[in-house]
């Protein structure tokens, strides 16, 4: 995955504006992909879509997948409190829904937390955003009376009748201050590009001492390698956000979750 749309608050940068578009264009990609990593491909990264199923899909029969027995064992007992797993690997009773339970009548989970979902398209045709919400940052929920379809023929593209595809950005939203953070880097960049002004991320040059002729060098790459970049008030937005100075975001794989096919 890569960042998109990071937006830039320059309003620490008074002379932005003067550099050329191209500088401007290099100096955010160049920003913007340094902190997309140093702060563990954690927030808005670029859209993907993937084609999940409904929590009971009744082309998955077993143990692992509702409902668990067999249709006559079904038909005996009824259908009170027959136990599944969930699209969060989690061991449920299939009762009821809604008021009664922890969880909506109708919600597909997605694989990662998602900053916003661009598009959701069912049967070929893209439902308004006022037709679903989401919730704890992943889980898509229908709200419009509809329900998400419980299986769907993955044969088909993503615009047919009897498709389902989601459209929507992984990570979170990117904070107001990783825009003062990315705005900062990227006017270092653009004075450093143009030799024009005084620009401080690291050079290798760390102290020099006239009399005694004394020069010490620093290596730049020091900074990335403790996950910094040199220039002080980004550290510090950096620090605040990845602590432990992850590489990426942390993830939880389990065998009874289904995971969504993504489409590319």
């Amino acid at each position: 995955m890569a960042p998109c749309e990071w937006p830039l608050d320059t309003g620490c940068c008074p002379d932005w504006d003067t550099y050329d578009p191209a500088v401007q264009t290099a100096a955010t990609d160049w920003a913007t992909g340094i902190l997309d990593a140093l702060t563990g491909r954690r927030f808005s990264q670029c859209p993907v879509t993937v084609r999940p199923c409904g929590q009971r899909c009744q082309s998955w029969g077993g143990y692992m997948t509702y409902p668990v027995g067999s249709p006559s064992a079904t038909a005996v007992w009824g259908a009170w409190m027959v136990p599944y797993v969930d699209g969060t690997g989690t061991w449920r009773n299939c009762g009821c829904a809604g008021s009664c339970t922890c969880r909506a009548s109708c919600e597909v989970p997605l694989p990662t937390p998602a900053a916003g979902v661009d598009e959701v398209m069912v049967d070929g045709v893209i439902l308004d955003s006022s037709a679903y919400r989401v919730d704890n940052g992943r889980i898509l929920v229908r709200i419009d009376g509809e329900c998400w379809p419980e299986c769907q023929d993955m044969d088909l593209a993503n615009d047919a009748v009897g498709a389902f595809a989601v459209t929507y950005r992984p990570g979170e939203e990117l904070p107001a201050a990783g825009e003062l953070a990315a705005g900062r880097l990227a006017c270092e960049f653009a004075k450093a590009c143009t030799g024009a002004g005084d620009c401080q991320l690291p050079g290798q040059l760390q102290s020099l001492s006239r009399n005694g002729v004394q020069v010490e060098m620093v290596d730049p790459v020091s900074f990335l390698e403790e996950g910094l970049t040199g220039v002080a008030d980004v550290d510090l937005w950096i620090r605040s956000v990845n602590p432990q100075r992850l590489a990426s975001r942390p993830r939880v794989y389990s065998p009874d979750i289904r995971q969504p096919r993504f489409t590319s």
